[in-house]
């Protein structure tokens, strides 16, 4: 029975896991054509970055504004490395990680001694920063004009903008799935079960020997370089980087996203932003209703259901990928995560030999 058992938790959870990877794959062909192809690409590229974000503000519970900078910096960083180096493209996407990377790490040292909605105001300051420097950098990254004329990627004689875009799609739903599936390892990881415990009860946690400011950074340097990716292919999607790529739009788009959809749940999180980027495309000639449709459904599914749609979900008992936007971590009591560190014997050394 107990091997029944443990075949049964297995397959709930490989089921979910391959029709996503099937919807991924057969999505393009079932909505052909140039245009429909392009909001696909669209749906990977905010799904990619809004996940990126849902790290530290759902899993970690961190009011950070600074994901807008980190993407931007990764467009930027492809963009003049392709455009004034002739660097790879590829060589250039990976590059646009670490420097992502490198910037959360400047970008956390004012969180650690702030709390709350003071860690948003700083972190959206360090955004407007980077729009400053960019803008006073004009050789180098064009200025308010921007960059143009980045390179097509390429694998031999394939071509990624060919067959509309099709390439493009593929590397975004290769990258979406990875990114997604590394976080749900995550979750269930030392590192996402201490955060958890962070979120919940700061001060047990810490009393457990949880490292708050160790276990943050890690959180914000992982965040930032899987937007960091982001923005890379943004860039490379688009052929031109602007300061745009740092604007509200997109700080605002991804939050009613992320919000929708549910902030501590994946799975929730790319359902939401399938939802604004279709109620975008069929608004797109409804001048402002656009936007305010987009927002009284979002604020009325919040009010109802605070969870976003992840939270409608379990309220309704969803099955199948539903299951998915249970997060084993965020469903987890406070004290219950916290009492996982201290009885996980290597965990709780690990984590007591940093102290």
């Amino acid at each position: 029975m107990q091997r029944i058992a443990l075949n049964r938790t297995a397959a709930n959870r490989t089921v979910p896991w391959v029709a996503f990877a099937v919807g991924l794959t057969v999505a393009p062909f079932v909505l052909s054509g140039a245009h429909a192809r392009l909001q696909l690409i669209m749906v990977l590229l905010y799904s990619l970055l809004a996940v990126s974000w849902n790290l530290t503000l759902g899993l970690a519970g961190i009011f950070n504004f600074a994901q807008i900078a980190f993407f931007g910096i990764g467009a930027y960083t492809t963009a003049v490395l392709c455009t004034r180096s002739g660097l790879s493209p590829w060589i250039a996407m990976l590059v646009s990680a670490s420097t992502a990377a490198l910037a959360a790490v400047v970008a956390f040292l004012p969180v650690l001694r702030l709390r709350g909605i003071y860690v948003g105001l700083v972190t959206y300051v360090f955004a407007q920063l980077c729009v400053y420097l960019v803008l006073g950098q004009r050789e180098l990254t064009g200025g308010s004009n921007g960059v143009v004329g980045l390179p097509d990627l390429t694998v031999g004689s394939l071509n990624f903008y060919d067959d509309d875009r099709l390439g493009y799609y593929f590397l975004g739903a290769v990258l979406l799935f990875a990114v997604c599936l590394a976080f749900a390892l995550l979750t269930r990881s030392r590192l996402g079960l201490s955060l958890v415990a962070l979120r919940n009860n700061e001060a047990l946690a810490a009393s457990r020997g949880v490292r708050r400011a160790r276990q943050q950074l890690a959180a914000f340097v992982i965040g930032a370089a899987v937007a960091g990716v982001a923005g890379s292919y943004q860039a490379f999607v688009n052929s031109v980087v602007s300061t745009d790529v740092f604007g509200f739009g997109y700080l605002t788009i991804l939050l009613s996203m992320i919000f929708l959809g549910g902030r501590r749940s994946n799975p929730g999180t790319i359902v939401g932003v399938v939802v604004i980027t279709v109620l975008s495309d069929v608004l797109a000639d409804s001048g402002a209703w656009q936007q305010i449709i987009s927002s009284a459904i979002t604020l009325v599914v919040l009010w109802l259901f605070p969870d976003g749609l992840a939270g409608l979900a379990r309220s309704w008992g969803g099955r199948g990928l539903l299951r998915l936007i249970r997060p084993a971590a965020a469903a987890t009591p406070p004290a219950q995560s916290v009492d996982r560190v201290r009885d996980d014997p290597a965990l709780r050394d690990s984590l007591a030999a940093d102290r």
